[in-house]
C-alpha cells in the first residue's frame, strides 16, 4: 500500500516503525524541522511501554528512562497527602518509566529503513480523497497519490481540519510552565506534585534532569513579570530551589495550555487519525503517550491483515478495537484535572480530605485494569 503518514511524534513513528520492521514502505511527513519543539518528560506506562518489543528498542528504551518508583502527593502548605511506592503488580505487566520527549523520538527513529521516507519540514496544504486514494498537495509545492492517509499530527491537527473540519479545543482555563532542573534536587525515581488553591507543582525525574512543571490559571501566568511569579509559586510551595533552572526572563519558556481534544470522527475514507489527533490528552494522568502508541500498534495490526482493497474494513476494526478504551482513559485524565486544577480554597481542603484517605492502587486502579484487557 502507498501509505502517507503526517506528523512525526511519538504516534507517527511508532507506526512507521512497526511498518519497518515488516518491510512495508511509508511517507512520513512533519512540518517542523527535526530538531523543534523537542519538549518536556512523558511518562510511559507499560501500556505503550511494551510496544517498544515489537520495534526492537525495548532494552534501549529501560536503560534511557528512569524508572517511576515512587509518587508523593503533598498540598500547598507542603503536607503530605499520600506517599507511596507504585505498585508492585504494574511490573508483571512492564516498564513504567519517565523519558525526555528528546531521547523517545531519537528512540523512534532507530527502527526506521529505507523504506521510510521521512520528510522533515514538510507539511501537508491540502487532501482530496476518492473510493480508491486520496490526492495530497504538499506545502513545498510537491504532490503524492496514496492509498491511505495517517493524520498523526498532534492536538491542533492539520489533518483532522482538513478531513473532518475543525474541532475546537476543551480549555480548563489552566497552563503550566516547563523546564528542566538539576536531578540531583529529587531522589532518582520519586515523583512528587503538590496541589494548592489557585496553583500546582510536579517535579519529574529522568536519567540526568529534573523536569518541573508549575500550573495556574492561564490569567495568573500570563500577567507581567514571568520569573518574579514563577518565584513566587515556587516559594508558596516551598520549593524556591527549583528556579535555578529557570530561564531568564528574556529567554523563552514553554507555557502548555491545560487543554485536550476529542475527535466527533477518527476514520472518514481513507484518512485516519492517530494519537493527539484523534484524542489528545490532558497531562495529569500521564498516560496520552501509552494510548498513542497503543493505538498505532493496533493500527499496524490490522494493516499487516489487509490490502488497498479491503482498507475500509482495516480502518473500522482499528476505531472499534480503540476508541472506547482511549476514551475511558481521557475521561479519566479529565477527571484528575477538575481534582488537580481548583482555585477556590474550600474546594481545595475538601479535595485533600478525601485525597488523605486515598490509596496508591485507588489512583491507579483504572490503569491496572486496562492492562489485563486485550486491545
Amino acid at each position: 500500500m502507498r501509505i502517507l503518514i503526517v506528523g512525526a511524534g511519538t504516534a507517527g513513528l511508532a507506526l512507521a516503525g512497526l511498518l519497518a520492521r515488516r518491510g512495508e514502505a511509508a511517507v512520513v511527513v512533519d512540518r517542523r524541522p527535526h530538531d523543534a519543539d523537542l519538549g518536556y518528560a512523558i511518562a510511559l506506562w507499560p501500556h505503550g511501554s511494551r510496544v517498544f518489543h515489537a520495534l526492537g528498542v525495548h532494552e534501549e528504551f529501560v536503560a534511557a528512562s528512569e524508572p517511576m518508583e515512587s509518587y508523593t502527593g503533598r498540598d500547598g502548605s507542603g503536607r503530605t497527602l499520600f506517599s507511596s511506592a507504585m505498585p508492585e503488580s504494574i511490573g508483571a505487566f512492564g516498564h513504567l518509566g519517565i523519558i525526555p520527549r528528546e531521547d523517545l523520538l531519537t528512540l523512534l527513529r532507530k527502527p526506521l529503513t529505507s523504506s521510510i521516507d521521512v520528510r522533515d519540514g514538510v507539511g501537508i496544504a491540502s487532501l482530496w480523497q476518492s473510493v480508491h486514494e486520496v490526492e495530497v498537495a504538499f506545502d513545498d509545492g510537491t504532490t503524492g497519490t496514496f492509498d491511505l492517509v495517517v493524520g498523526a499530527d498532534g492536538i491542533h491537527s492539520r489533518v483532522r481540519d482538513l478531513t473532518i473540519g475543525r474541532v475546537p479545543d476543551r480549555h480548563t482555563g489552566w497552563g503550566c510552565y516547563v523546564w528542566w532542573a538539576d536531578p540531583s534536587l529529587t531522589p532518582p525515581g520519586a515523583t512528587t506534585e503538590r496541589w494548592a488553591a489557585g496553583s500546582f507543582l510536579g517535579t519529574y525525574p529522568c536519567r540526568d534532569r529534573l523536569c518541573v512543571i508549575a500550573g495556574a490559571p492561564l490569567d495568573t501566568l500570563q500577567s507581567r513579570g514571568r520569573s518574579t511569579r514563577v518565584a513566587s509559586l515556587l516559594t508558596e510551595h516551598g520549593a524556591p530551589e527549583l528556579v535555578d533552572g529557570l530561564p531568564p526572563e528574556n529567554e523563552p519558556l514553554y507555557l502548555w495550555p491545560m487543554a485536550d481534544v476529542r475527535a466527533p470522527k477518527w476514520v472518514k475514507g481513507r484518512v485516519a487519525l492517530l494519537g493527539d489527533a484523534a484524542a489528545a490528552f490532558l497531562p495529569t494522568a500521564g498516560i496520552g503517550a501509552s494510548m498513542a502508541l497503543e493505538s498505532a500498534a493496533v493500527l499496524a495490526d490490522e494493516l499487516s491483515r489487509t490490502d488497498a482493497g479491503y482498507l475500509p474494513n482495516a480502518l473500522d476494526l482499528y476505531v472499534r478495537r480503540r476508541r472506547q478504551r482511549v476514551e475511558a482513559a481521557q475521561n479519566q485524565s479529565r477527571r484528575l484535572a477538575r481534582l488537580m486544577f481548583v482555585r477556590s480554597a474550600r474546594l481545595a481542603a475538601v479535595r485533600d480530605k478525601a485525597l488523605l484517605l486515598a490509596t496508591m492502587e485507588q489512583m491507579v486502579g483504572p490503569l491496572i485494569k486496562d492492562l489485563r484487557e486485550p486491545i
